[in-house]
């Protein structure tokens, strides 16, 4: 039977499941390689992370990665908090008459109910709490290989303050997390879909020029004048502020020596 990569543990912050990825990586905790049969589906119970790895073309030739994530369940919308996407199980899910469906893994969770599908009230339905990364381990990279993992974790509202934290587990919350191994999926998607869009064209606006007659004369003060610009204008010119030219009977030219 395949076990959960950790058990009877709470997921507080992108931080904590960061550690339980690296520890995955570092093969302190065990990756999920294939779908949950019956049986593992029966055990979810809240406290369970699973940790997989999404199929693409670096993980066909192991066979190690899954297509998607199935657990039987029925879920409602997901809700979105700290990168994270939230599931909260339906009701109907485990109040579902066994000859309303015909699939044999609905017929079996009646026949053999489990703790979750005896759940009569909201604090004790399950929710699904899920946080995608792209993985860049170092020996992947000198090969081109970037890969995509999930970390899929079970709670409820009733059992949450009963569950353990990575804090209490050595060699998984006490071990720093290389940069550059991970990022999130969920902003790498985000910036895609930002580029995506149309950039906005926005035209180039001047301020006007000002006429000859506003302009000052040579010998006249530059106070008046820019008052007078600057009110009609919201935005300030795009050249620099007239410098003020005293009158040219106020210059100081230097003696000329007659020539003898």
């Amino acid at each position: 039977m395949q076990q959960p990569s950790l058990q009877n543990v709470r997921i507080r912050s992108t931080r904590d499941a960061l550690h339980i990825f690296h520890a995955v990586a570092k093969n302190t905790l065990p990756l999920i390689t294939r779908r949950l049969d019956a049986e593992e589906r029966r055990a979810i119970t809240p406290g369970n992370v699973y940790v997989w790895e999404e199929r693409s073309a670096n993980s066909e030739a192991t066979g190690l990665g899954m297509e998607r994530w199935t657990d039987g369940m029925g879920w409602g919308p997901s809700r979105v908090r700290d990168e994270f996407l939230f599931y909260q199980q339906k009701e109907c899910d485990v109040n579902d008459d066994p000859g309303s469906s015909g699939t044999p893994w609905a017929q079996m969770i009646s026949m053999y109910p489990s703790s979750r599908s005896r759940a009569t009230g909201d604090s004790e339905r399950l929710i699904k709490q899920t946080y995608s990364v792209r993985v860049s381990l170092p020996d992947d990279r000198a090969r081109g290989i970037t890969r995509k993992w999930h970390l899929t974790a079970y709670f409820s509202q009733q059992k949450l303050d009963q569950l353990n934290t990575i804090d209490d587990m050595p060699g998984v919350g006490d071990i720093p997390v290389p940069d550059g191994w991970f990022r999130s999926a969920r902003r790498d998607a985000k910036t895609r879909r930002d580029d995506d869009l149309p950039k906005p064209v926005v035209a180039k606006q001047f301020a006007q020029f000002p006429m000859d007659s506003e302009l000052p004369s040579m010998n006249g003060a530059q106070s008046g004048f820019q008052s007078t610009f600057y009110a009609s204008n919201s935005n300030p010119p795009p050249f620099p502020a007239f410098a003020h030219f005293p009158s040219s009977s106020r210059l100081d030219l230097p003696e000329v020596e007659p020539k003898g």
